[in-house]
């Protein structure tokens, strides 16, 4: 199971290149697939997360779900984004839409869409 971690994040980070290590909004950063891989998602619930933390489990859990071993993780992953999105469009719905007219892909920050309050 490991190696099939390390291989994954490997292989994401070989495909972002040396010049997107940190994130642009445009691609993943390389602390993002690091941590989807080795941390577990925030326990708390998706309500208790600050918008911050929001965008960044949701950046993450695209890849946990990428390399969940088995058809309950995965579930249970998907099920965790789908709560994640509906957090992030309970608290700037305006912005959740801007971010899905943008072209939001599965691994996309909508950070830089939302409202900071």
């Amino acid at each position: 199971m490991l190696t099939r971690v390390i291989r994954a994040a490997a292989a994401v980070l070989a495909a972002i290149g040396p010049r997107r290590r940190k994130h642009s909004g445009l691609g993943p950063a390389a602390e993002d697939v690091i941590a989807a891989v080795t941390q577990p998602p925030p326990s708390r619930p998706v309500a208790e997360l600050s918008t911050d933390e929001l965008c960044t489990a949701w950046r993450r859990s695209y890849f946990q779900l990428l390399v969940a071993r088995d058809a309950p993780a995965r579930r249970s992953t998907v099920q965790r984004r789908q709560d994640y999105l509906d957090e992030i469009e309970r608290r700037d719905r305006r912005g959740f839409v801007r971010w899905l007219d943008s072209g939001a892909r599965a691994g996309g920050d909508p950070a830089p869409y939302l409202t900071r309050r």
